[in-house]
């Protein structure tokens, strides 16, 4: 391709991208001066405050949620792009999945490269996309309203925060990396054969992205609980939700700059390598595991805290009932906070780190069973006093959720156990241990979220009571069938990110590959549901679950459980 060639396609697509941006921007124009009217003639603070109590806002396809700055189109903003990528990510961890039906590569024969690509894909996209995205939407769309802020500040800036992080998410998409999703060097700086590799530097930039996109909202989001919620919502009296939210974004402004501080550092070696080639000094591949770490370990409790906080609001909509300790609970998603920093290290057991470093992060890793065990009791405590509960779809999301994180939780402390590691380091054993977690708690909850604001978000439809009962099945039997053939494969050596196994290991395999399709197949009665809703005419009112319970009065102890806010608040019930 000649350079004037070159030339014209990039001022070709340049010239489409601002037209883009352009007619966007007049949109925004025309949207905000409308809702500016509107709250103005109804004596509101802002229009972000109008749509919010006049729930004017919701609607998967409503062109203004990727028009106007306030809370709830930015939340809607981060909930379509997650589910987004929650499919797109699910794909590739199906294909690999079915590439794995005979022990030597069949599917990626010959290309085993690209079964590294999809593992890297799949495992960011879930983390960062998935379940980042989809937890960090559900806080700016429930925070403004559980917490009454006073006035919906600094959507500009969030807007921009949003942007930069779904850009750095096509980024990775588009890069094509095969690094693991902890981008050790020295395979990062690499070129690997078909394209897998040659753009690892655009993946490390789309990382940085995402979480500068992140850094800016956790700012502005800890500003809205801190300081911006109503007067009449003292801290004693916040929603566990927001608790939850508030340690995560903490513990996220703690822990990420390490890994910030390390990717920079990694793109420079792409040029002159220098940092963590062993060139210079001390500094080695290993410098850069201990740097991920620290931050990699973090995210798993990222993942998982504000879904925590979920079960918190969800249970009491299905019994009647408070949660039983409030105190009991805002301490144990505390106690989450500075422990789950300590545990790093046990991801490095085996890197040469001594005894007394290796007994220190064993201990630590037992330690952060306590919190996480008062979290469960808690919730396990309010189901065994409620006098009735009602086992709707959000709420057999959660029970699914408790059993699958006990699961996890007990292989987690066992592998945490220096001469349980050694066995099981580098086997499927901890990527069971992992999908027991995410799959029950992060994708379970995320998805019983979305169910509760489904009348909102579809304004105004009911969602199929038997699609969601499929999808939920499905999702909670196939992702148990999956992680267990890991577990137990794993135990007995089975090993992870290989495209080719052991013959001896095929029945494992096979079994987490009939797990993965079945988990497929419930995403379907997801889409069909949606898919359904939208083509129904509005049947309900936009009212959800979740608000109701803030705009209304708590729920007595001695009132019999009632439907979810509205009658027809969750529709299909």
């Amino acid at each position: 391709m000649s350079s004037t060639t070159l030339l014209v396609e990039l001022s070709l697509i340049l010239s489409i991208g601002f037209a883009i941006l352009f007619f966007m921007y007049y949109k925004y124009l025309n949207a905000k001066t409308e809702a500016d009217v509107a709250a103005n003639e109804n004596n509101y603070y802002d229009y972000g405050s109008y749509l919010r109590e006049n729930k004017r806002k919701g609607g998967f396809l409503s062109p203004n949620n990727f028009i106007l700055n306030d809370s709830k189109s930015i939340g809607m903003r981060y909930i379509m792009s997650a589910i987004v990528f929650f499919f797109i990510a699910g794909s590739f961890g199906l294909l690999m999945r079915v590439s794995l039906v005979e022990p030597n590569p069949t599917l990626f024969a010959g290309r085993e490269v690209l079964y590294d690509v999809l593992t890297t894909e799949h495992s960011i996209l879930m983390i960062y996309m998935w379940a980042l995205g989809g937890a960090m939407g559900i806080a700016y769309y429930l925070l403004p309203s559980f917490l009454k802020v006073k006035a919906d500040k600094y959507g500009s800036i969030s807007s921009t925060a949003f942007w930069i992080y779904l850009l750095g998410g096509v980024f990775i998409l588009l890069s094509r990396t095969s690094t693991r999703w902890y981008f050790y060097p020295p395979l990062a700086l690499q070129l690997n054969p078909y394209g897998a590799g040659a753009y690892n530097w655009l993946a490390v930039i789309g990382l940085e992205m995402i979480f500068i996109g992140i850094t800016i909202a956790a700012i502005v989001v800890i500003r809205m609980i801190i300081m911006d919620r109503g007067d009449n919502v003292p801290l004693t009296k916040m929603p566990l939700f927001a608790w939850s939210v508030l340690f995560t974004l903490l513990m996220f402004l703690a822990s990420a700059p390490f890994l910030m501080s390390a990717l920079v550092m990694l793109f420079y070696d792409f040029f002159n390598p220098i940092f963590f080639t062993g060139v210079a000094g001390a500094s080695s591949p290993l410098s850069f595991a201990e740097l991920f770490w620290i931050w990699g370990h973090p995210i798993v409790y990222i993942a998982i805290l504000p879904e925590f906080g979920l079960i918190y609001e969800i249970i009491p909509k299905f019994t009647g009932k408070k949660i039983y300790s409030y105190t009991s609970g805002v301490i144990g998603l505390a106690l989450l906070m500075p422990l789950s920093e300590l545990v790093w290290g046990h991801h490095l057991l085996n890197s040469g780190f001594g005894l007394q470093w290796g007994l220190f992060f064993s201990t630590a890793s037992f330690l952060v069973v306590i919190p996480s065990a008062i979290t469960i009791f808690n919730y396990i405590a309010s189901l065994w006093t409620a006098d009735k509960i009602r086992l709707s779809t959000p709420m057999l999301f959660v029970v699914n959720g408790i059993f699958d994180f006990i699961i996890g939780g007990i292989t987690g402390v066992m592998q945490s156990m220096l001469v349980v590691n050694i066995q099981v380091h580098g086997t499927y054993w901890v990527t069971g241990h992992f999908h027991f977690i995410f799959m029950g708690i992060t994708t379970g909850i995320l998805f019983a979220s979305v169910y509760m604001l489904w009348p909102t978000i579809t304004r105004g439809r009911k969602y199929d009571q038997r699609l969601a009962t499929w999808h939920m099945a499905l999702t909670a039997i196939g992702s148990f069938i999956m992680s267990m053939g890991w577990t137990i494969g794993g135990f007995l050596g089975m090993p992870r990110y290989v495209s080719g196994y052991f013959a001896r290991f095929q029945v494992y395999q096979d079994i987490a590959i009939a797990g993965g399709v079945i988990i497929g197949i419930g995403q379907l009665f997801f889409l069909a549901n949606l898919i359904k809703s939208t083509l129904d005419e509005p049947s309900t009112t936009t009212n959800n679950a979740f608000e109701d319970t803030y705009n209304d009065e708590e729920p007595s102890p001695d009132k019999e459980p009632e439907p979810l806010g509205n009658p027809s608040a969750v529709g299909g019930e």
